[in-house]
């Protein structure tokens, strides 16, 4: 057996090992939380809920890598688990948190995070305030992407959710207004505001991708917080299951420090920059069906005279019918174009097609299995791994199972 054989066969071996260990852990964690909770319980305090997901996957491309490092061969570097814990100590008022670890190719590394660390309060349905770590609203699923049994997919399109971003698209530190608004006859409107400050990690989607636009004398040395502004609305439309949605926000100042090697000596580029997004969403759940479509926009301006700006676009629209309680399948397909500028550039554009089904064996365990046919290699964010990329159509193969709790 050659070397590479070994050792794909020993990571193979390792993540079944993990993956048992985090299963038995998380089984052993649900009971015992559930019995503190009634323990906290007594006869008079509020009950407080636990609950837990494990899920992992197998990622298979033809041609790249692409999510998991080595997923031309096959890789089982697809791993998510969280555990959180809620309670309504007061009427009209909750407490919420989530531990969450992942592993996706470069992103996450099994870092245990605290994913939201929240209290909120409603005066009414007009109006409440939620403050902490807060899941930052973007359109459909931005702030439920842990809740696999929310959605058909195992990925979400890329362009939009990407798997790698959680640190930078999904929480922040601030707090948010939230309410809903009657428009009598005309639905009504949902609203939230929210600003705070964002923490990207140095492991998760946005360091990776900085470093895959260095030179490759170049090198990420840190990258700092930043404040964010935004909100969201939905209306929701008198035509029972249709509701449209648009959400924005900016980054005034986001900053990262670098270091470029070059003839002269190290050289540190001016890396101060401003982004800013928005975002349009429609839904509509007809019997059986769900139909959803979103397209996203965002700005990218370095203060850096020598830099471009950089103007993203990306939409899907996608399609998902319930057989029965056991059986769904979906599809759906997504363009992605990293700059505006280069819509031909096929190392900057990626058009993936879409089909999955899901099998929910149970209330608490999930499978599904899920079709890509790609073109372009704009979202690889991973060069080293990927040297010699063109414009051919390839294939990529993606399946999940979520067991929670």
């Amino acid at each position: 057996m050659s070397p590479e054989s070994t050792n794909i066969k020993t990571m193979k071996n390792k993540t079944f090992k993990r993956l048992a260990v985090v299963l038995v852990l998380a089984a052993i964690a649900g009971a015992r939380l559930q019995a503190a909770g009634l323990k906290l319980i007594g006869t008079n305090g509020p009950p407080v809920d636990f609950h837990g997901f494990v899920s992992q996957g197998f990622l298979y491309s033809s041609d790249y890598n692409y999510l998991g490092d080595n997923s031309s061969k096959g890789s089982f570097q697809f791993t998510e688990a969280g555990l959180n814990a809620s309670f309504n100590p007061l009427p009209r008022t909750r407490i919420a948190a989530q531990a969450f670890t992942y592993d996706i190719g470069q992103a996450g590394k099994y870092d245990v995070v605290l994913d939201y660390a929240l209290a909120e309060y409603a005066f009414n349905d007009y109006f409440g305030i939620r403050a902490g770590r807060i899941r930052r609203p973007q359109g459909i699923y931005n702030d439920i992407q842990d809740v696999d049994v929310a959605r058909t997919f195992v990925l979400l399109p890329q362009g939009i959710y990407d798997a790698r971003w959680r640190d930078f698209y999904v929480s922040l530190d601030g707090g948010e207004f939230f309410g809903t608004i009657p428009l009598k006859f005309a639905g009504s409107l949902s609203y939230e505001f929210y600003g705070g400050m964002i923490n990207p990690s140095m492991d998760g989607g946005a360091a990776l991708e900085i470093s895959g636009s260095l030179p490759p004398s170049g090198h990420l040395d840190s990258i700092d917080s930043a404040d964010e502004f935004g909100g969201q609305l939905w209306w929701n439309t008198p035509v029972d299951g249709l509701r449209f949605g648009a959400a924005g926000g900016v980054v005034p100042v986001f900053n990262f420090d670098a270091t470029i090697q070059t003839p002269g000596g190290p050289f540190n580029p001016n890396n101060r920059n401003e982004a800013a997004f928005q975002q349009y969403s429609a839904e509509y759940l007809w019997k059986a069906w769900t139909f959803q479509s979103e397209i996203y926009l965002r700005d990218y301006f370095p203060e850096a005279a020598t830099m471009p700006d950089t103007h993203l676009l990306t939409w899907y629209g996608s399609a998902e019918y319930r057989f029965n309680k056991w059986f769904e399948a979906g599809a759906y397909y997504t363009e992605y174009y990293g700059d505006l500028t280069q819509p031909d550039n096929s190392l900057l554009y990626q058009k993936d097609a879409a089909l999955a089904l899901r099998f929910d064996a149970t209330e608490w365990w999930t499978f599904k299995i899920e079709g890509h046919y790609i073109r372009g290699t704009g979202l690889l964010q991973d060069n080293a791994n990927n040297p010699v990329q063109g414009d051919n159509g390839w294939w990529m193969l993606a399946v999940k199972t979520t067991f929670s709790f």
